[in-house]
């Protein structure tokens, strides 16, 4: 139902655009890049069951280890937008914590903590992004591109005991996912409002990667104006895939808002 929904928001970006809307690509001056910093709110949540390279897992990051957002996540982005293609250079520091008694004996990467132990959780989280668009279908005022890129996720995860034997642990994986999809952009009000959605989704050895969401821009003038964006994810690693004999399902969710500047 989400993928059906996505693209019928992309099928109608030409249509709607047309409602207040003059053209931009002959305007002067032409402004084809836009920098932006923002401030979000993260959601994430993961489950790990099996093992991989001889280490067992058996944990879920909400239920066993209550992670959640920590502080005042920020970002920062470049794009450039030209005739027919564009790309985006894209960075998120995100961090998690939690503290439970746990209620079950979990294991993380081969490390084991018993059912009643006190344990304290950090994660952070760095999200790197490179994307390339080519807009196939393109307008004045509004294009649809096909995007590819990639996404490398950075973490660096600890737990500590606080109540039996003294333990901590510490993690340091990197993950790069293929971003494939496609992307719908429009303008109104003379260029002052914008708005983009975007579906992307790419299957390798049974796992997959999905990932879509919206990003509206309104300007007070024509080169500085306010962002607000959702962002949603999720990842699905089945036994036997690319992470061994590990199953591992991962969700999460990115609203925010921020500054833009075009230049």
């Amino acid at each position: 139902m989400r993928k059906v929904l996505v693209l019928l928001c992309l099928g109608g970006v030409t249509a709607f655009a047309q409602i207040g809307s003059s053209p931009q690509y002959g305007a002067d001056p032409q402004l084809d890049w836009t920098f932006g910093v923002h401030r979000s709110q993260p959601t994430f949540s993961a489950t790990a069951v099996g093992t991989k390279d001889g280490r067992a897992s058996l944990v879920d990051t909400d239920a066993d280890l209550g992670l959640g957002r920590s502080g005042s996540p920020s970002g920062a982005f470049l794009e450039y937008s030209g005739q027919a293609h564009g790309f985006r250079l894209g960075y998120d520091a995100l961090r998690f914590e939690g503290e439970r008694t746990l209620t079950r004996t979990i294991q993380l990467d081969g490390v084991t903590y018993s059912a009643g132990t006190g344990l304290r959780s950090k994660a952070k989280l760095t999200v790197l992004e490179g994307l390339y668009t080519y807009k196939f279908l393109r307008q004045a005022d509004a294009w649809i591109g096909l995007d590819l890129g990639v996404q490398v996720l950075k973490s660096e995860l600890s737990a500590l005991t606080l109540s039996g034997p003294q333990a901590s642990q510490a993690l340091s994986p990197t993950v790069a996912l293929p971003q494939v999809g496609i992307s719908g952009w429009s303008s109104g009000a003379g260029g002052l409002l914008e708005s983009r959605v975007f579906y992307r989704y790419f299957r390798l050895h049974g796992a997959t990667s999905t990932r879509y969401g919206v990003d509206a821009r309104a300007y007070l003038y024509p080169r500085f104006g306010l962002r607000a964006f959702y962002e949603a994810g999720t990842v699905k690693a089945p036994a036997g895939s690319t992470q061994g004999d590990l199953d591992l399902r991962a969700d999460s969710k990115l609203t925010g808002l921020g500054l833009v500047l075009r230049f």
